[in-house]
Parts: structure tokens; sequence; C-alpha cells
């Protein structure tokens, strides 16, 4: 049973349909979904918190003084010597 072109052309293009389309499409919608997650209307409706409360870490380098750089996602204070927020795990920039 001898298959013609056609058929053989229609049969490759579903496998690599298979193959290559489906996880890729995955990979765009959760990239998509990722993307929305950091969009500042969907976080600010979403109705849960941020993250932990942070007034107590607050309150600890206010009263020692430490000069502490706050998050810009989260509000929360962290260590002039923190990469990234110790409540969000967002990385802090140097101009923060």
């Amino acid at each position: 049973m001898a298959i013609s072109t056609a058929e053989l052309a229609v049969r490759l293009l579903v496998y690599l349909f298979v193959l290559i389309g489906v996880p890729l499409w995955f990979v765009l919608m959760f990239r998509l979904m990722d993307y929305a997650a950091h969009e500042p209307l969907v976080e600010q409706f979403s109705g849960r918190r941020a993250g932990r409360d942070t007034g107590q870490l607050n309150a600890y380098f206010e009263q020692a003084a430490v000069e502490a750089t706050t998050c810009r996602i989260c509000g929360a204070a962290n260590g002039p010597d923190y990469t990234y927020c110790h409540n969000c795990q967002e990385r802090l920039s140097a101009g923060d």
C-alpha cells in the first residue's frame, strides 16, 4: 500500500504541528498569562494582597536607622545589600 505525495505532506505537517506547534502554543500561552499577572490593573483588582505584612520589618529598619531600599512592587523595606525583595522576590533596582 503506497501513499501519495500529498498524503505524505499532510502527515508530515500534522506531525510537525503536534511535535512543535502544541508545546510552543503552551509556552506562549503561559508567557502571556505571566505578563498579564504583573499588569498593575490586574494586581489592583485581583482581591489578593501583594505579599505578607511588611510592617514589622519596615519598623525594624526605621528603628535601627538603617537606610533601607523600598521595593517598588510591594513596598517592603529591604536592607542596603539586598538584591531581591525578601517579601515578593522582585529584583531591586539600583534606582529604588
